[in-house]
């Protein structure tokens, strides 16, 4: 085994920001530049792919969730930061503007929301340097994409960078026209966005159906509660693409029962699943004024997120066993610290997933490889 790894000090900047999103910019403007990573240097591969999720070999048990990673800028800066599964930011057929600037604020608060803390208002600053110490921010951005025929056409561009043990999933999610929309429509929605993430080449389709920050249309926060959606979408998923493994991200559910009906109607089309992405909850400044402008509540990640995402991991599992299903789970939620990803996939979980930390410390996956000594 090697021990002769570099220090991961080695590849930062000493000057380099708390963030690598420049938050007070618009989500438009961020992702048509690099990450702010002042180096310029990655870590070195591992050669050998010790792990697998959904069949694949890969080289890292961390993927980057579908909210970093938004275009072949920031899709190659993760491959080569040497994630095994970089989850392109969620797309839809129709293009989208993000909500209004600024998309991020730092959360006043260094621990993890219990659940009957939901109802809390919570405090936040536009200071990036808060979050080394409080670890938890707020995002609000509402599922913005660019029209299908963009981004459809740079997926395979994005695949050009991936390394032997990487794969590239794509998020997609419906643009509900009102609350009146019916199963079928939706699900219509939903599979043309995948269809053209498949022909993109995505080795991984995730339906996104949950997302807190929907302003326009707020259902679609909510498509993950709904068993006939769920069930159709996938079967329609499966019949066009047999071999596509395919999965849906969820929120928050009320209970162990809700999420047993959705999981278990889905049945054998269902590949994995994927949560949380983040709490829902009311965020201000400190003089209760809006942090985020025209938003009261947006969704709250990093370690706040720690317990409830850990107990659907747990929900998940026991449900998988329970019922004799096959889904795998790809678990996040405020992991924060390599162990945080040993200590969710102790509780059930395949492979995690990083978000908000990969904004803050993007060698992640490198330092998990670190704590566990891969062959080099």
């Amino acid at each position: 085994m090697s021990t002769n790894l570099p220090d991961p000090k080695e590849f930062v900047d000493p000057n380099q920001p708390p963030l690598i999103y420049e938050i007070e910019k618009s989500w438009e403007e961020v992702i048509s530049k690099p990450p702010v990573w002042l180096s310029h240097k990655f870590p070195p591969l591992p050669i050998e792919a010790k792990y697998e999720f959904l069949g694949h070999k890969l080289i890292s048990p961390i993927a980057i969730a579908a909210g970093p990673a938004s275009g072949k800028i920031w899709t190659d800066f993760y491959f080569k930061m040497g994630y095994g599964m970089v989850i392109q930011k969620t797309r839809r057929t129709v293009p989208r503007l993000s909500n209004t600037q600024p998309n991020i604020a730092i959360v006043y608060l260094d621990k993890p929301v219990e659940e009957d803390g939901l109802g809390e208002t919570l405090a936040a600053s536009n200071d990036p340097r808060d979050f080394e110490k409080y670890k938890s921010m707020t995002n609000s951005f509402g599922n913005p994409s660019s029209d299908i025929l963009t981004w459809a056409k740079e997926l395979p561009d994005q695949r050009k960078i991936m390394q032997p043990g990487q794969i590239l999933a794509c998020s997609v999610t419906a643009t509900t026209p009102d609350e009146a929309a019916q199963i079928v429509e939706t699900a219509s929605d939903l599979l043309v966005g995948a269809t053209a993430a498949v022909l993109g080449g995505a080795d991984v389709i995730e339906f996104n159906l949950a997302c807190p920050n929907v302003t326009e249309n707020p259902q679609e926060g909510e498509m993950f509660q709904n068993v006939k959606l769920v069930k159709y979408v996938l079967s329609e998923f499966k019949r066009r693409f047999p071999k596509i493994p395919v999965g849906i991200k969820f929120g928050v559910y009320n209970s162990k029962e809700q999420m047993k009906k959705v999981f278990a109607e889905a049945g054998e089309n269902l590949n994995y699943v994927s949560g949380i992405n983040a709490l829902k909850m009311t965020v201000l400044t400190p003089d209760g004024s809006e942090i985020l402008p025209g938003r009261k509540t947006s969704g709250v990640c990093g370690i706040a997120d720690q317990i409830i995402a850990l107990k659907h991991i747990r929900w998940a599992a026991q449900i998988r066993q329970e019922e004799g299903l096959k889904y795998q789970i790809l678990g996040g939620g405020g992991i924060i610290e390599p162990s945080d990803a040993d200590r969710y996939l102790s509780t059930g979980a395949d492979m995690v997933q990083v978000a908000t930390i990969a904004l803050a410390d993007p060698l992640l996956a490198y330092k998990y490889r670190l704590g566990h000594r891969l062959v080099t």
